[in-house]
This record gives C-alpha cells, sequence and structure tokens, in this order.
C-alpha cells in the first residue's frame, strides 16, 4: 500500500510474535502489494480522511472522522462517529459502538481491514497474508493472479488427457448506471452479494473468480458445454431472481455470460480461451444483456 492511500502516526511492524500481545489491523481492500500491519497500541486510534486523525484514509468515501478503534478490557471497541457512508463489520453497519472479535472484517467507506486479535496472532496473520495473494478482499472470491495459474495448469491437463475445460465469463449488466444511481457502496454491496450467489451452484474443483472491476470468471474442469451452459443459466436465474438490498434500497441485477470450450485440441493459451469466452459475452450484450452465449 503507498503512502498516498494510507498513512498513520501509529508504529508499523512486521512483528508477530505471540508474546507481544499486540492486536493488529491489516489492510485487504484494496491493495496494492503486501504492506505491514498497524499494531493497535493502548491509545485510542482516530481513524478518518482528516491528516490530523491518527489512521488517515485518503479517500473520498472516508469521512474526515469517520470511526475510532478503543481498548476495552483485552478487547477493542469500533465506534462510528456518524460518517457519511458508514462503518461497518462483516457487512453489517455499526450503530453507535460494537465489540471487535478476532478475525472480524472492517470496512470504513470503500477501506478494508482485518482485525487479528492477540492470541494466535502469527497464525492470523500469516493465513491473511496467503489470502490476500490468492483472493480478492472485496468479494472473498479467488483474485485474477490465482485464476489465471489455475487455468493455466487446467489448460495442460486438458491438453494432456484430451478432457474439457470450459471458461465462462461474467458481467453485471448496466453496473455503472448501478454505482451512480444507488452510489458506489451500493456497487460494493452488489458484487459481494453476485460473489456470495454464483458460489452456491460451484461443484467441487471448479473455480470463482473476480477478474477485474465487474468482471468475474468461472473455471470448469472436465466440463462440457452443455453442463458448463446449465450452469451458467442457474447463475443467471439466481441473479435477476430477486434485488439486492442495500441500506433500504432493492438493487435490480442481472448478469450477462460468454462461455468458451475447448477439449485439450484447439486452443493452446489460456488467453485464447478467455478471449473466446469474451467474445460470446459481447454476443450476449449486444443480444439485450441478462443471458448466456456459448
Amino acid at each position: 500500500m503507498t503512502n498516498d492511500i494510507v498513512s498513520t502516526r501509529f508504529s508499523r511492524s512486521n512483528h508477530t510474535d505471540d508474546s507481544s500481545g499486540s492486536s493488529l489491523l491489516v489492510r485487504i481492500y484494496p491493495v496494492n502489494g503486501i504492506e505491514p500491519p498497524l499494531e493497535l497500541s493502548g491509545e485510542p486510534l482516530l481513524i478518518g480522511r482528516d491528516l490530523g486523525c491518527s489512521l488517515t484514509l485518503h479517500d473520498d468515501s472516508v469521512s474526515r472522522r469517520h470511526a475510532t478503534i478503543e481498548p476495552l478490557d483485552s478487547s477493542y471497541v469500533v465506534s462510528d462517529l456518524g460518517s457519511t457512508n458508514g462503518t461497518y463489520i462483516n457487512e453489517q453497519r455499526v450503530s453507535g459502538s460494537r465489540r471487535l472479535e478476532g478475525g472480524d472484517r472492517i470496512r470504513f467507506g470503500n477501506q478494508i481491514f482485518k482485525y487479528l486479535s492477540s492470541d494466535r496472532i502469527e497464525a492470523q496473520y500469516h493465513e491473511v497474508i496467503f489470502k490476500l495473494m490468492t483472493t480478492d478482499g472485496m468479494t472473498s472470491v479467488h483474485n485474477k493472479r490465482y485464476l489465471l495459474e489455475a487455468l493455466e495448469q487446467e489448460l495442460q491437463q486438458s491438453q494432456r488427457t484430451g478432457t474439457p475445460l470450459c471458461v465462462m465469463l461474467l458481467d453485471l449488466d448496466k453496473f455503472k448506471t448501478i454505482n451512480d444511481t444507488y452510489g458506489h457502496l451500493a456497487g460494493d454491496a452488489v458484487l459481494i452479494e453476485f460473489a456470495r450467489r454464483a458460489k452456491t451452484v460451484l461443484r467441487s474443483g471448479d473455480l470463482l473468480a473476480r477478474y477485474g472491476g465487474e468482471e468475474f470468471v468461472m473455471l470448469l474442469s472436465r466440463t462440457g458445454l452443455d453442463d458448463a451452459a446449465q450452469i451458467a443459466e442457474r447463475v443467471r436465474v439466481l441473479t435477476a431472481a430477486t434485488p439486492v438490498e442495500f441500506e433500504g434500497m432493492e438493487i435490480p441485477v442481472t448478469v450477462s455470460i460468454g462461455i468458451a470450450c475447448d477439449y485439450g485440441t484447439c486452443v493452446r493459451e489460456s488467453s485464447e480461451l478467455l478471449a473466446r469466452a469474451d467474445d460470446k459475452l459481447y454476443v450476449a450484450k449486444i443480444a439485450g444483456r441478462n443471458q448466456v452465449q456459448m
């Protein structure tokens, strides 16, 4: 994370010895590489956009004085300070104050942190770092880096064995309009809920990843085109069936899906399979959206 994104007057340390007795905050979204964790002290932590805050977050979604984290007994308490976009713990808005538990996910505007309690701190920290390398912090599905590595391995397996491999490219329809109409935090809620719904159709061995923005990829090994089409249709129906609820608003959402399949004989590069799925996604978009093309 670069200094123009977040700055703090509290000490940052790579020290994660269980004997330190300190709790940590680790930034998980958005991320730009791995940064040292923020060690919480016995003093209150004032969080906001203002340069006078203990933890300054340079993000317009964060209020000038957004929230505080204060020690209480052997734990910490988060209090929202009437921020515009709210403080959330595990995607539940904080009203007043809330005691933190180890592993809690804390959101200030668009900034998301993981709270690690002082017990088992080293194990928790290494688990978070591994997830940062493989998982999208916003939606909790795999990230693009992990997807591309997995796709390369699956394609090589398909070429050796002649078994089918399908790639499904999923794009939320008119997502910019959602952000413009309901706000970017509502857009984030849509991404999180879409990922949750899409994960419910995954079978053992399937992979779902956020490809970028409002685009996701589902990787289906040993799966032919007909089976992939059925899975895609289930995702499409689940997405459109129920609006996403956020802050009392109901946000209708649909998804367009493009599918490409290879049996280890035609596609030589993983980028080619993705490009074929993208071509079919484009067909779905120009044909009216909210549909599957393969």
